[in-house]
């Protein structure tokens, strides 16, 4: 959990048939998830889109975007990342290279650009890298808010952390505060910051940390590690552990990266969450427990407003129904910030939010 793996796809995807825009796959549990997902090989990748067909054996979906070379004897894998490559590659928009100044070397960093002075800061989970945020920001760049998809410590091609590890958000956030600033020194007046997993966790810490927190005006928070504590507790119950287990595992991280844990729950530090909220969590979760943000989502209910989807497992909400995720979150920040209004294209995005 700590110790950095940015290791290749897992190669478990049974290939059946391929055709020109569709596959045919062996029946599992992830080849039958509905939505949108990445189909990974070596040299490779594809978006896997709805089901079309199903067998007692397989299940047959429509295929898109291919790149590389791709037949029954491909070892390939499925993933929640949809879009591979930078912006313009992946979604065709525009964006620019920049490089952040980190605490501890160059963050690289992709802007995409926005008409608006609210920019959006988005924050990739654990083992992750920037490519996580390609899912939310075509919905940003049609708000007109730009948006600034970070690397952090550890990340692949990015200076460590001095011990190696992972500090579960309790270091990372100071590289998102790097980025706040950078933000705050190229045009940004006010700051939206999008926290996915891991990346939720290294949120709260900047919320309770960075003399920049007040320049956030909102969160946008999807599948957030809110609380780790419960987060290990979850994992060993989901490996048929005792949940008393999860306690030794929390020494040996003690003894490794010396974590402070209470800090590393929302609910324990309430203050630093005054602003409006949206939580996103998918209802089959089975790394980070939908329990915990349902929790968050009643504490703070005046402020959190909670979408849970159904059928969604880690960090596929966007995945399972991204007509739903984009809907909400447009109509989120369209109340949060109500100068969005003002700009090009209000009727388009307010029809949008009705449907």
């Amino acid at each position: 959990m700590i110790v950095p793996d940015h290791s290749p796809w897992a190669t478990d995807v049974e290939i059946v048939g391929v055709a020109e825009s569709r596959i045919e796959l062996e029946r599992a549990e992830a080849t039958e998830q509905p939505g949108v997902y990445g189909l990974t090989w070596e040299g490779g990748h594809a978006i896997l889109g709805p089901i079309v067909a199903t067998s007692d054996e397989t299940v047959t979906r429509r295929i898109s975007a291919v790149r590389g070379y791709l037949t029954t004897d491909t070892d390939a894998g499925i993933d929640g990342q949809v879009y591979v490559g930078d912006p313009g590659q992946s979604l065709g928009l525009p964006y620019r290279e920049v490089v952040v100044d980190g605490e501890l070397g160059p963050l690289p960093a992709w802007l995409v650009p926005g008409r608006e002075r609210t920019w959006a800061i988005v924050v990739h989970g654990h083992n992750g890298s920037r490519q996580d945020g390609l899912e939310v920001t075509p919905a940003l760049h049609r708000l007109g808010l730009p948006a600034l998809l970070v690397s952090y410590r550890n990340d692949p091609g990015v200076d460590p952390s001095p011990d190696g590890y992972h500090h579960l958000g309790l270091t990372e956030w100071r590289d998102v505060d790097a980025a706040a600033r950078w933000a705050l020194r190229h045009g940004a007046r006010r700051l939206v910051l999008v926290g996915i997993s891991m990346g939720g966790a290294i949120v709260g810490r900047f919320m309770a940390d960075s003399p920049r927190a007040d320049r956030v005006t909102a969160l946008v928070l999807d599948a957030p590690v809110v609380d780790w504590s419960e987060t290990l507790e979850f994992n060993s119950a989901e490996m048929g552990l005792p949940e008393i287990v999860s306690l030794p595992l929390r020494w040996a991280i003690d003894a490794r990266a010396d974590v402070d844990w209470n800090a590393l729950d929302y609910e324990s530090h309430p203050e630093d969450f005054e602003l409006p909220i949206l939580l996103f969590h998918g209802a089959d979760d089975g790394l980070v427990p939908v329990q915990s943000s349902q929790e968050v989502a009643r504490a703070w209910r005046r402020r959190v407003t909670y979408v849970e989807v159904p059928d969604a497992d880690h960090v596929q909400a966007w995945n399972v129904d991204s007509s739903l995720y984009e809907r909400r979150l447009t109509r989120f920040l369209l109340a949060t910030l109500p100068g969005l209004r003002s700009g090009p294209g209000r009727a388009a995005m307010a029809e949008d939010t009705g449907r």
